[in-house]
């Protein structure tokens, strides 16, 4: 959880604020979105690939599996998630194979 939310502060705290509640109309909330909640495989998917036609920017060139794995394990439980989904580097490493 450290080593994710040290990448989350770096990496998407601009767009989806420190607290995860995103800015209404330009970013979405991370705090119980369908995204945090729904499979791990399709959050994976949004942070190694992002999501055209959004702002969503893929990080797949940006960061190492380990530190996606860690920050998709910090969004999954920080805020009051709390989805006890503990992400890997090598789910992500492995994802779409």
């Amino acid at each position: 959880m450290a080593e994710g939310e040290q990448v989350y502060a770096a990496t998407c705290a601009a767009c989806h604020q420190a607290t995860g509640a995103g800015i209404p109309g330009a970013f979405p909330s991370l705090i119980g979105s369908p995204v945090i909640t729904g499979p791990v495989s399709g959050h994976i998917e949004m942070v190694m690939h992002g999501k055209p036609g959004t702002a969503m920017q893929a990080f797949s060139s940006q960061l190492s599996p380990r530190q996606m794995a860690a920050v998709i394990t910090y969004e999954r439980n920080a805020w009051g998630n709390n989805s006890g989904d503990a992400v890997q580097a090598a789910d992500v490493a492995s994802h779409g194979q």
